[in-house]
Order: structure tokens, then sequence, then C-alpha cells
């Protein structure tokens, strides 16, 4: 009778525990299935191409494999060319005489890339040594035009290399060296004064051939690979999937978290010293993916979760990945180095 009693004053809670337990169980069926789905082990991909860019906006340099560091690609995009305004000024790649940079080829001299030369048809190799670029007075915060706050430590190569790019571009310019000091993904300067946050440093930047391709085939257009300046072209890939990967490893160690999809600029308008202003239209209006400022974005960019040497025909194995693509964040958290080109 006890028991009967108790079962009548209980009735509602004893009904609801089997629905509760079930709704439990569904809950951490879901879960397991999302954890699954966003943290895989899964190939997504080989590794077509690997690029480096030691001098920013000139031709990149084809490899077979490379180290990327804990900083990023080692050398890339480490010299830069400036103008003289009379102040220090960065030269737009987009436009004349800036464009021009990009029919400069470069190579490296010696087994342990201890040398870099550039060229140029109608004018003598420039040679630069690491060793002597390192041997020179380091200097904190130049006094560039339009910027606020520079925190970087610069490395000027020499009179040398200031003449010789002087005379291809037209104007007076000097040749700096920006050490590899920082981590990949860290915060990044010159501050410039239309920006209230610093860019990361140079991250390692992936295409796919499949995105690329499709794009070109809606738009009957062709543009090519090389203007685009990837460090990683993927091939076997699904066209846009680079845009849900979050985390991937090529290789046996190099490991890469994605920080942001590349917000395209006009330096794609520029290639082998000419101007194509059609070029950044074509991504604009076919691109796979827009940020939150509508910017068109192709490729991806990503900072170092563990460093690592990377070949051509490494298998990308997806760690982790995301519902959605992951954009580029708005125009006040990025420098204008993304949007002049790099």
């Amino acid at each position: 009778m006890i028991m009967l009693e108790l079962m009548k004053e209980h009735y509602k809670t004893l009904i609801s525990v089997p629905f509760l337990t079930m709704n439990c169980t569904l809950a951490l069926i879901e879960t397991i299935q999302r954890y699954y789905s966003f943290n895989k082990r899964e190939e997504v991909g080989l590794v077509s191409e690997l690029f480096l860019a030691p001098v920013r906006s000139t031709k990149m340099i084809p490899l077979d494999c490379w180290d990327i560091l804990v900083n990023g690609l080692k050398h890339n995009k480490r010299i830069a060319v400036y103008k003289k305004d009379p102040v220090i000024a960065r030269i737009a790649s987009n436009m004349e005489p800036g464009c021009r940079l990009s029919s400069i080829t470069t190579r490296f001299i010696g087994p342990n890339e201890e040398e870099l030369c550039l060229s140029l048809d109608g004018h003598p190799d420039l040679c630069i040594s690491y060793s002597k670029i390192e041997s020179q007075q380091r200097i904190f915060g130049i006094p560039f035009k339009e910027v606020e706050n520079d925190k970087r430590e610069y490395l000027r190569i020499g009179d040398e290399a200031d003449e010789w790019m002087s005379k291809i571009l037209g104007i007076p310019v000097t040749v700096l060296h920006v050490p590899e000091t920082k981590l990949s993904g860290e915060p990044n300067y010159p501050i410039y004064v239309t920006n209230s946050c610093p860019a990361p440093v140079p991250p390692v930047h992936i295409i796919s051939i499949s995105t690329l391709e499709e794009m070109n085939e809606k738009s009957g257009k062709n543009v090519e690979m090389e203007r685009l300046r990837p460090n990683i072209v993927v091939k076997n890939s699904e066209s846009g999937a680079e845009g849900f990967w979050k985390v991937i490893r090529i290789g046996d160690q190099l490991e890469l978290e994605q920080t942001f999809m590349n917000p395209r600029c006009g330096r794609v308008n520029a290639l082998d010293g000419f101007l194509n202003t059609g070029i950044y239209d074509v991504i604009y209006r076919h691109g796979p993916f827009r940020d939150t400022c509508n910017r068109p974005c192709l490729g991806s960019l990503w900072k170092v979760l563990r460093p690592g040497k990377v070949h051509v025909g490494d298998k990308i194995v997806l760690l982790k990945s995301v519902e959605k693509s992951i954009s580029a964040p708005p125009d006040e958290e990025l420098t204008e180095q993304y949007m002049i080109g790099v």
C-alpha cells in the first residue's frame, strides 16, 4: 500500500524519467557526432606546388621542399622595397612604378640559402648576403609616412641594393630587411593612421587548384595561380573546401591553423611588370568567398602551430574543421599591407 501511494504521488516524475534519459542520450550522441565531425583525421589533399617570396611583390621561387618555422616560412617576405617620399613610404605594387617589382626574379645561391640573387633582363644581378645583413646596424621604428606606431626592427641592406632598385623603378627607394623575430600569428607593426590594430605576422598562404579552376570556369577567364602568390598549392581537394578547414597537418610534423580567408587586393593585377586591371574584377565578381566587409577572398592564411618541413607531394590531413568559412576580420583589424599587395 505504501508503495502504491508513493507511486500515485510521484507518478509524473516517474513518467518523465525515461524521457529525460532519452533526451540526455540523444544530446550525448549529438555531441560525440559533432566532435568527430569537426575533429577529424582525414586526408583532404596533396601539396602540388610550393613557393617562397624572399622579396615582397617580386616573382616567387618554386621549391621542392622548405622549412616552415615558428615564425613562418624561412626568409619569406622579409625584404621589402620602400620609396623615399621624402620620408619612407610603402610602394603600392598594383600601380606604377611598383608593378615593375613583379618582373624581378629571385634565387638562392649556396647550399644553406646564405645568399639571395635578384635578376632582371638588361640589368646586372644584385646579390644580397644574409650574413652581411645581420651584421648591419639595427633600426627600431622608422618614421614612415602615414604611420602612427612602428615597433618593428629593420636592417638596411645597403647603398648597392638601393641604387639597383632605384634604377629599375625610376624613383629613389630603399631596400629593408625585417629579421625573423616575431612568431607566426603575433601582432605585427607598423600601425597605420587609418587602422587601429596591427595585422598578424605574414602567415602561410594556401590555395587549392580546384577553387581557382572553378572560379575561372564561372568567369570564362584564366586567372593564373602566379598572380595569387600562394606559398602552398593544394591538389586533389574539393573546390572551396579550404574555407572550412581549421587545423591541418602537412607531412609528418607541420601543423597549421587557419586565421582567416585571404582578402584579395589590386596586387593580382600585376604580373611580369605589367598591369591588367580586369583581374581583380574577375575575383570580385566570381570569387568563392566574401569577408565581413564584402571584400573578395581567394585562398586562406594560416599561422604555425607546430613547425616542420614541407615537401611537394606531402599529404594534407584535416585535424579540425568549422561549420562555415572563416571570414577575414573587418578593415580596422588589418593594416594596409594586405590591401595594397604583398
